[in-house]
């Protein structure tokens, strides 16, 4: 292995004669190098003030004897077997080696010239200390790279693909590395519907940018949101981008309960003053609808006179669920089983599946008894099959099934619909917001009340062929 980098004397040594011109001249001992010359039986017969300080020995010791018996430490070493390699096979080599004693380095390089065998040795200590630093260095950042709890990965700025994500980013993602080094970001559409067409444009211009609040979309099509800053960092001599962000899913689910919270208190003010001042009107209209209904020479107005009842009614009803969201409710709980409250309301919504040409499906399985309020399981399995029957068109149907795991029993409704749009899915069981032209936004808002009244964990999982709500209720669990 020739030594590479600038030329030095070795290089230029290619006869005896170079070798009897360099020994007689002074250039050999301002060689800024260590240099020693043997002859065939190993006598060191040349050398120079710089190895006399290297051995820490007198000149006349060190060409006294032959030198494996002056230094017989350095025998079957790699050094040994290199220079004999050079004096059997007539060759030159370079190696960088590590002394037997001490934590220094040497460049060694050994030539063969006819009967003698020159050997330079240059003090790389520095050099390989400095690199073994360097390598340490890296090894922890890769160390802390890894096992960081901040979501990380790292971009090659050259063509815009991941080169390394962490244990974070994977379980944040749910992609395993395999799936997303040697894409780009635009390859993984990683980037839910709802960021801001700025933030996003920032996102994916492969640019170092600070605190970006950005909605990831992961393996599973659920949305996640994190804060990412990135910086510019070289790797092996390679321009990368580094990310940084940390997880502020909870964060943002947390507020928006907070911001619930606020409006329950607001619908709460509200509903009480007025609900008594608007009913009490409500009822007189609708009476004197009822009597003017009943008279024979306006029979042929009927229709619109069941139309305006029902309209008084479905604003009456708004009302109710008004009240039902302020109000603060002590629940009734018992210890019984979710089938036997379903059973009891299946008639019900089997006749108004029909009533539209729809179907209800209920598969209920073998569950345990957990505490229920009997009358708000009937509320949110009611809420939640109108949802799903307003959800599809007719001769689909609507399915409710109840499971059991380790931990809960599940009921779940689903629909065959065409699903609720990834951009809003984040403000479902807000109070008010609604996809519908006629909804109030009340219903999931009090169904997740319910949920929440239960200590269960409501959840949703919705595309183009369909939506499935999932409700866990803890087994065992009264408080």
């Amino acid at each position: 292995m020739q030594r590479k980098g600038d030329s030095s004397t070795m290089d230029d040594l290619n006869t005896k004669n170079d070798l009897h011109e360099l020994l007689s001249s002074n250039l050999f001992e301002i060689i800024p190098e260590a240099c020693f010359v043997f002859n065939e039986d190993w006598y060191i017969i040349k050398m120079n003030s710089y190895a006399e300080q290297m051995f820490l020995l007198p000149k006349e010791y060190l060409m006294s004897k032959p030198f494996w018996e002056i230094a017989p430490q350095y025998v079957n070493t790699e050094l040994y077997y290199t220079v004999l390699k050079v004096a059997k096979d007539k060759i030159s080599v370079y190696k960088e080696l590590k002394g037997l004693t001490s934590t220094r380095w040497f460049a060694v390089s050994a030539k063969n010239l006819g009967s003698y065998i020159i050997v330079f040795f240059r003090d790389i200590s520095a050099s390989m200390h400095a690199k073994a630093e360097f390598v340490r260095s890296e090894e922890r950042f890769l160390a802390a790279f890894k096992k960081s709890p901040a979501l990380m990965s790292i971009l090659s700025l050259d063509n815009g693909e991941y080169i390394s994500i962490n244990d974070t980013f994977v379980k944040f993602t749910e992609y395993s590395p395999g799936e997303v080094i040697g894409k780009t970001k635009d390859q993984l559409n990683i980037l839910c519907n709802n960021n801001d067409d700025n933030i996003k444009d920032q996102f994916l211009s492969n640019k170092p940018f600070k605190e970006l609040s950005i909605v990831y979309r992961t393996k599973s099509n659920n949305c996640r949101h994190a804060v990412i800053s990135s910086e510019q960092i070289n790797i092996n001599g390679k321009p990368c981008l580094l990310n940084v962000g940390i997880d502020i899913t909870d964060t943002v689910k947390y507020q928006k309960e907070l911001e619930n919270f606020e409006r329950f208190n607001l619908v709460g003010q509200m509903s009480a003053a007025i609900a008594h001042e608007i009913r009490n009107p409500l009822q007189v209209v609708k009476g004197y609808l009822q009597l003017l209904r009943s008279k024979k020479e306006i029979t042929t107005y009927s229709t619109q006179f069941d139309m305006m009842t029902g309209e008084l009614e479905r604003v009456n009803q708004i009302i109710t669920e008004y009240l039902s969201l302020s109000r603060i409710k002590t629940s009734e709980f018992k210890f019984m089983n979710i089938n036997q409250v379903i059973n009891k309301i299946l008639p019900l919504i089997e006749a108004q599946a029909m009533e539209e040409n729809k179907k209800v499906i209920a598969q209920l399985g073998n569950i345990p008894k957990v505490w229920l309020d009997e009358g708000e399981i009937k509320q949110i399995v009611l809420n939640l099959v109108k949802n799903g029957l307003e959800a599809v068109e007719q001769q689909q149907c609507v399915k409710i099934q109840t499971q059991e795991d380790s931990q809960s029993v599940m009921l779940i409704i689903s629909d065959q619909g065409n699903g609720i749009p990834v951009e809003v899915q984040g403000k479902i069981g807000s109070p008010f917001f609604t996809t519908k032209e006629n909804g109030t936004g009340i219903g999931l808002a009090m169904s997740y009340g319910i949920a929440k009244r239960h200590h269960a964990k409501m959840e949703f999982v919705s595309n183009n062929k369909g939506t499935t709500f999932t409700i866990h209720f803890p087994i065992n669990t009264k408080d």
